[in-house]
């Protein structure tokens, strides 16, 4: 058999030569396959990466705070989601890169969670202290409504007091009953006669009750007679009493021991020599202090 060196040689180069063409070319395929697969999940996951901070985003710019400090943070934080975004937006990415930023997201996760946490729990407690403000405030308006109610009764209960002092006061003076006068005749042992004849007289004679009052304080008391007479002259002068600025000429005084009973009283008053009696109308007042009693009158011809 005959061999030629060369030819074999050949063939067998040529032969290495296929051999590693085609694994070069299916190790291109594989490796191409596997680069267009890495760039379809580096794709895919940048996307992922600016849907997920968008939403963050859009979460914080949903959350309304009356905290100063609570507000710094979720600027804080929203800036920092933002930088991180145009980042990803901007530069190209690689795997190894969007594994850093989605550590970073992570993080960012975490503190947005205690961020809204702290926020959570900042408007549960502003609904509590609006709550308890609220039934402080009830209290407070059910105590004005206490306080003007009592109020308007304690005027009422002033008023009402007032009026009764006044009706006690009113009541807590001497008060009189049956008051009679005539002007007499003559006296006898049994009955004193009267007349309405002027000339045939010259004494008056002035009867009455003074009536129980359990409002009047029992003790000694000052009756004032007073007879006026038709000429407005005070008949029997008997001098003049004081009652403050206001002072009183009388006819006859009279002193009761008053015990809280009825007691009857009487008195003869006998006008001066030098004013006897004349025709017309004479005016009998009783008086106790500065108040009068009592008023009677008797018409003489």
């Amino acid at each position: 058999m005959i061999v030629i060196p060369h030819t074999y040689n050949y063939r067998l180069v040529i032969g290495c030569l296929v051999i590693a063409l085609v694994s070069l070319g299916a190790f291109s395929y594989f490796n191409l396959d596997k680069l267009e697969s890495y760039n379809t999940y580096v794709i895919q996951e940048k996307k992922l990466l600016e849907i997920e901070l968008s939403e963050m985003i859009v979460r914080y710019d949903e959350v309304e705070v009356n905290s100063v400090v609570l507000n710094d943070k979720l600027e804080q934080s929203k800036f920092k989601i933002e930088r991180i975004l145009d980042s990803i937006r901007v530069l190209k990415p690689s795997a190894s890169l969007l594994t850093v930023y989605r550590s970073k997201i992570k993080l960012l996760q975490k503190e947005k969670a205690e961020v809204l946490a702290l926020v959570s729990k900042l408007e549960n407690e502003n609904q509590r202290l609006s709550i308890k403000t609220a039934k402080v405030e009830e209290d407070l308006q059910g105590a004005r409504s206490i306080t003007n109610a009592l109020k308007s009764e304690n005027k009422d209960l002033a008023f009402n007091n007032t009026q009764l002092s006044k009706k006690i006061e009113a009541a807590s003076h001497l008060e009189i009953g049956k008051l009679n006068a005539k002007a007499v005749k003559r006296i006898t042992k049994n009955r004193i006669v009267g007349t309405n004849k002027s000339y045939k007289s010259n004494k008056l004679h002035v009867a009455f009750t003074v009536s129980k009052n359990k409002f009047v304080n029992e003790g000694k008391k000052d009756i004032y007679i007073q007879i006026l007479s038709p000429s407005n002259n005070v008949v029997a002068d008997q001098g003049s009493v004081s009652f403050g600025k206001q002072s009183l000429i009388y006819s006859k005084k009279i002193i009761l021991d008053y015990k809280n009973e009825d007691i009857n009283l009487d008195a003869i008053i006998t006008t001066d020599v030098d004013q006897p009696l004349t025709k017309g109308v004479y005016f009998v007042n009783i008086f106790h202090d500065n108040t009068r009693l009592g008023s009677t009158s008797v018409t003489l011809k």
